[in-house]
């Protein structure tokens, strides 16, 4: 059972946070130009919203095209990136940086954020980045 409600997640190039504690998200998107050179990987971020009903914690799984479903979802994600835990209910908003670097191939990738229950995990949101190679 969720522990907490989704109202936002969302990719963006950059953000910022004012003393109000508003965030401003720069170049949200949805879909990334991968360049030819494997040196080359740009900073983006992981925004999201939630409503906390109950304590809970919550990570970030990573889904890659490349891996055959068939072998289930432990073989389809690359690592949960850093958790954030919450203790008190009320609405709570957060960034998780990335980088390009994690999209090793062009193809359809979903990120989600997993709310982790001891050895459960459950799927609360997940948004899709299209990633395409960079053509000459």
């Amino acid at each position: 059972m969720p522990k907490c409600k989704v109202l936002a997640l969302l990719l963006c190039e950059s953000w910022l946070k004012d003393e109000d504690r508003k965030v401003t998200l720069h170049g949200v998107f949805d879909r990334i130009i991968k360049p030819r050179s494997a040196k080359t990987h740009k900073p983006f971020f992981v925004y999201y919203k939630i409503v906390v009903e109950i304590p809970c914690k919550v990570s970030l799984r990573v889904n890659y095209p490349q891996r055959p479903a068939e072998f289930g979802w432990h073989n389809r994600f690359k690592a949960f990136h850093s958790h954030d835990s919450f203790s008190e209910p009320g609405p709570v908003q957060s960034l998780w940086p990335l980088t390009t670097v994690i999209f090793q191939q062009p193809g359809k990738y979903a990120i989600e954020l997993i709310q982790e229950d001891g050895p459960q995990l459950l799927s609360l949101a997940s948004t899709v980045v299209v990633v395409d190679q960079e053509v000459e």
